[in-house]
């Protein structure tokens, strides 16, 4: 198992779909958890991915993308507690006090539903990165270029487009040696405070921009010396082809989109 989440070759229904149709749920899911912001749509939608995932092979492929943003969604859950914290709700109330600050009165409350926020932007955000990996995790570069070349799109996007999906596990990969190269010589960064925590971040991150740097150098010296001409008409051995698959691929992300946005409709609370 990759430890920075790259495509996996492997003989699955999802691999062997159309990249068209996987670039397209790619697009609508990225649409639809955008302005999704129901818990129970949230929760469906979770359990459609989970079904894709399981059916692709690649379910334990994104447990591990869980475990490696899990530091991430524990800060957006948090933050939207601290954010709740000054702004009273209705409903069950966990605690609440008042108090003085500067000759003002203020009042710190925390109810059910700041945690109910908290849960929905983090999960949010975990099916935003989610829809971005499934395509990653089932489609290699080729393909996705293929794909959108078929659409007509000029070649010089289309290798764009297919880079950023390969360059961003890449940085991944970069930032996970960088964080072990630190903890080896004892520099804690997770076992720590919040002040701590962030220093540490900022250490972590100069010489991770300095690797994408030097990544993005040796990338532009290759295409430099094999002499990429974008404006050469390319052609392909492998021709793509929906088949009955993406049809049924096609017509559960259809209906999971009505589903969800049902229930977004439904069930809607402002946040």
């Amino acid at each position: 198992m990759g430890d920075f989440l790259q495509y996996v070759e492997m003989d699955s229904f999802l691999h062997r779909l159309d990249p068209r149709t996987k670039f397209l749920f790619f697009i609508v899911m990225s649409i639809l958890t955008s302005f999704v912001k129901t818990g129970v749509a949230l929760l469906f939608l979770f359990i459609v991915f989970t079904a894709i995932w399981t059916a692709g092979h690649i379910g334990k492929y994104m447990v591990v993308l869980l475990k490696k943003v899990k530091v991430l969604l524990l800060f957006i859950f948090l933050l939207w507690l601290v954010l709740g914290a000054f702004r009273i709700n209705e409903g069950p109330v966990i605690y609440r006090a008042a108090f003085s600050l500067f000759g003002s009165s203020h009042t710190l409350s925390l109810e059910w539903f700041d945690l109910y926020k908290g849960a929905v932007f983090a999960m949010r955000i975990f099916l935003m990165i989610s829809a971005f990996y499934t395509v990653i995790l089932s489609t290699n570069f080729s393909q996705i270029i293929l794909g959108l070349r078929s659409w007509n799109v000029p070649y010089s996007v289309a290798f764009g487009i297919g880079l950023i999906f390969q360059i961003i596990p890449m940085i991944i990969k970069e930032f996970s040696t960088i964080m072990e190269a630190q903890s080896s010589r004892g520099l804690e960064v997770d076992k720590c405070g919040a002040i701590a925590k962030m220093k540490n971040y900022v250490i972590i991150s100069l010489p991770l921009l300095f690797r994408v740097l030097g990544k993005g150098h040796s990338i532009s010296l290759a295409m430099h010396y094999y002499k990429l001409n974008f404006k050469v008409k390319r052609t392909s051995y492998k021709m793509i082809k929906a088949t009955y698959a993406d049809a049924v691929f096609v017509g559960v992300t259809v209906l999971a989109t009505a589903v969800t946005t049902a229930l977004q409709l439904m069930f809607y609370i402002p946040l």
